[in-house]
């Protein structure tokens, strides 16, 4: 009966500890989560969301938007307060000449709407640079080099 009561008393504290409180200015992300994002970015005051991720939007990421020398940025960490990927924003003319030149010949009719710098918690590093293409946002993704790797269409 101990080892019961003491399984429940931990699960409802785990779960306790996982859940988030909706500010009117965001999301409060679990603590585990808020201690890494400063550790990894100290001084710096973000904006949450949370966002459901994966093949069947089951995983629960949170995500930070702030910004650092005039640069947006979003770290994005699990509920555990694993860091996953940092999405770096650029400026057109700041976009790798290899991928500006495979745009302009691909897709000469679609203005870049955005363009980001995409860095794993395994340091691979790719770019995202959006356009829209008959009315539907999509990234073109390209790996570090620079070489087209495919479209993904966003919602």
């Amino acid at each position: 009966m101990k080892k019961i009561a003491f399984t429940i008393a931990f699960l409802c504290s785990c779960f306790i500890q996982a859940q988030t409180v909706e500010k009117p200015n965001g999301v409060e992300p679990p603590v585990q989560v808020i201690k890494v994002f400063e550790k990894d970015f100290p001084k710096v005051k973000p904006v949450w969301r949370k966002e459901f991720d994966g093949e069947d939007n089951d995983q629960l990421s949170y995500e930070a938007d702030f910004m650092i020398n005039d640069t947006s940025m979003t770290a994005v960490y699990n509920a555990l307060g694993q860091f996953k990927v940092l999405q770096i924003g650029m400026k057109e003319t700041d976009i790798p000449a290899k991928i500006k030149e495979y745009m302009a010949k691909n897709y000469p009719k679609n203005n870049i709407k955005r363009a980001a710098k995409m860095m794993t918690n395994e340091n691979k590093v790719t770019y995202e640079i959006g356009i829209t293409i008959n009315g539907k946002w999509v990234d073109a993704v390209f790996n570090k080099e620079g070489d087209f790797l495919e479209m993904v269409e966003k919602d």
